[in-house]
């Protein structure tokens, strides 16, 4: 017996919560948990541990699944967790995605990135919920049928967690469900519907001692990382640094799966940045499909490149999407795009010069009065993007946090769009009403576009 306990007492510790916040997040008894508020908290870290301290003390019953947007999101956790659970007996399966322990508990590590991906869950059953940087997620809706599969066969207290950040897509049901109630968190929350409790626990940097160690930098990095709001939202956590969802809101975005096979027209509305030794906005380049319901975002491109790169870029987009206009902003760094465009660009493989239907935008306004301006057609419902792209969260993320968001390269190229589109003759369906239409007028000044109902089959990029 005594050796047993020898044998106990020798074996290495696979991992412990730091003191504070981690201590009270595997304390805590409820079921509802936001953990979180800076980055470099510990978020995932306290996750990863607080699988283990269950499946230490509830066995071979537990059922888990680790959640974030994205597989390639779920690389740094999985590469986290290989250096904790193979020493408590865990068994990383790469093709499953799923760790599986000794006593048949298993803990899958999964992707979730719209609604329709939660339905895929139906029927599963889990102990415990880990949904990791769910500010990520616009909408509670696929978070909420995740919770759902909580189901207790073997006795085993259900666990559901999330972690996030302020500022994102989520920003503002996060706040109002965790935050708002409770400010200064590790207060438990009656929720007003079921009468039951949840509770927000707050992490900080500085409660990451093994981080602030092993990295001391971290911090002058994130106080780098952009303008005071940024640095406030993400340093000290504050959920009031950035406003509930900026001018445009997450819940106005249609969503679409597949797009329509034939547009009206498809046009690529570029935003230009190529400056010698360019450290701020990149270029961006946005494709829309016109329907008779609204605008389609089918693609977007960004990057930073030298001129010669981008006008190679503009026209092989130009020949995928088989675009009729492109619209570039006159002014400084696209009027000599302008002109090269129309003059024509050498592609290799065509035998003459590429022709682009370049139509040149004058800017009106700053611009936050150009997306003020356009902003009642997100509300209309007339925005749909898709439900699956490699590019979309930091589009989300971007138009639904400006003005304060670090960047504001893909507000200016998706306002040019829909400004432009406001002035040509069409009619547009209000997703609001699904019947009520509106005539525009076409723009005087405006070089004549072609309509087109060709099929686009080709599309690429969600």
């Amino acid at each position: 017996m005594a050796a047993a306990v020898r044998a106990e007492k020798q074996q290495p510790i696979a991992w412990r919560p730091q003191p504070g916040p981690q201590e009270a997040l595997l304390a805590c008894p409820l079921e509802d948990i936001l953990y979180g508020g800076s980055r470099g908290g510990g978020k995932t870290d306290g996750f990863l541990g607080k699988w283990g301290q269950r499946y230490k003390l509830y066995g071979g019953g537990l059922r888990g699944i680790f959640v974030r947007r994205t597989y390639d999101e779920l690389d740094e956790v999985v590469a986290r967790s290989l250096e904790i659970y193979p020493a408590i007996g865990g068994d990383w399966k790469q093709q499953r995605r799923t760790w599986y322990f000794p006593g048949g508990a298993r803990l899958k590590m999964r992707s979730l990135e719209r609604d329709t991906d939660a339905a895929k869950y139906q029927g599963h059953s889990y102990t415990d919920v880990y949904v990791d940087e769910a500010g990520n997620f616009p909408d509670p809706g696929p978070i909420n049928k995740l919770r759902a599969t909580l189901r207790n066969p073997h006795g085993i207290p259900a666990s559901f967690n999330l972690s996030a950040n302020p500022g994102g897509p989520g920003h503002e049901w996060l706040k109002k469900r965790y935050f708002d109630p409770a400010p200064d968190g590790f207060t438990p929350i009656i929720d007003e519907v079921t009468g039951e409790p949840r509770i927000y626990i707050p992490s900080r940097l500085e409660d990451n001692k093994i981080l602030m160690e092993t990295d001391p930098t971290y911090r002058n990095r994130i106080m780098a990382s952009g303008p005071s709001w940024l640095v406030q939202a993400w340093l000290k956590g504050d959920w009031n640094a950035t406003p509930e969802g900026g001018l445009i809101k997450a819940k106005w975005f249609q969503k679409y799966d597949k797009p329509p096979q034939s547009f009206l027209r498809v046009v690529i509305s570029l935003d230009t940045a190529y400056k010698p030794g360019q450290h701020n906005d990149p270029s961006v380049a946005t494709v829309w499909g016109q329907a008779d319901d609204g605008y389609y975002l089918l693609y977007v491109w960004r990057d930073r490149v030298e001129f010669p790169e981008l006008k190679r870029i503009l026209a092989s987009l130009y020949l995928t999407w088989k675009a009729d206009a492109i619209l570039i902003e006159d002014k400084a760094s696209g009027q000599s795009l302008i002109q090269e465009a129309r003059a024509g660009i050498k592609v290799e493989g065509l035998p003459r010069l590429l022709n682009l239907p370049v139509i040149p935008i004058e800017p009106e306004g700053n611009k936050l009065d150009r997306l003020i301006a356009v902003s009642t057609q997100f509300e209309a419902g007339l925005v749909h993007l898709p439900y699956h792209a490699p590019w979309l969260l930091d589009f989300e993320i971007e138009l639904t946090t400006f003005p304060l968001a670090p960047h504001d390269d893909q507000v200016d190229s998706t306002s040019q769009f829909l400004r432009w589109v406001s002035q040509r003759t069409v009619n547009i369906k209000h997703a609001s009403t699904g019947g009520r239409s509106r005539q525009e007028t076409q723009h005087e000044e405006a070089p004549a576009v072609r309509v087109s109902n060709r099929s686009r089959t080709n599309y690429r990029g969600y």
